[in-house]
């Protein structure tokens, strides 16, 4: 008795190429869902798989393209981004580049990350100075951080946490995936 492997639907022709533009013109990773709605309802969503199986095989030969997939609140995300191997060639042409973050920003973008919500004074209280206002300013400009709102404490400090490009931008679903912050506090290179 001979057992043939179950093999994905066909996805009928130009799906492909329409869920790949969809991908491309969309800012933010797409569910399943999200496609099939913007397919048409009537596509059936493994089909919209198949189609994605047909992307992925068609950008693992890819040099400078990926599709990828991330997991948001247990659900299935897909988006194509650009792969590691260009980032030489991003790099050479981009010179409005923003400049790189000192280390007081990347310590107040740690604390942001960790402990939000935090407010400015808590930053301050942690890294035992001062945070410059041009800091934040930066940090919000880049996406990163934002406003929560107020605590309900005198003079109603504002909260800050990150924001969803933060996570894009540094590759991560959540913020479960931060390593653990009392593990790296105790390591001689990370000033906390």
């Amino acid at each position: 008795m001979s057992h043939r492997r179950h093999s994905p639907p066909e996805p009928p022709e130009g799906l492909v190429e329409l869920v790949e533009a969809l991908l491309l013109a969309h800012p933010d990773p797409v569910s399943l869902e999200a496609l099939g709605g913007m397919v048409g309802q009537e596509t059936a969503p493994a089909l919209i798989e198949a189609a994605l199986d047909r992307l992925a095989d068609r950008y693992e030969a890819h040099r400078f393209i990926q599709l990828n997939r991330l997991t948001r609140e247990g659900v299935p995300h897909w988006r194509l981004v650009a792969s590691a191997s260009l980032a030489p060639y991003l790099k050479a042409g981009d010179p409005g580049r923003p400049p790189r973050l000192t280390r007081a920003a990347l310590e107040t973008l740690a604390l942001v990350a960790w402990r939000q919500p935090i407010t400015r004074g808590e930053i301050e209280a942690a890294r035992g100075v001062a945070v410059n206002p041009q800091i934040l300013k930066q940090l919000t400009e880049r996406g990163w951080v934002r406003s929560l709102g107020h605590r309900d404490t005198p003079g109603r400090p504002e909260m800050l946490g990150t924001t969803r490009t933060f996570l894009q931008d540094f590759g991560i679903d959540s913020l479960d995936e931060l390593p653990d912050f009392e593990r790296l506090a105790g390591q001689d290179d990370i000033d906390v």
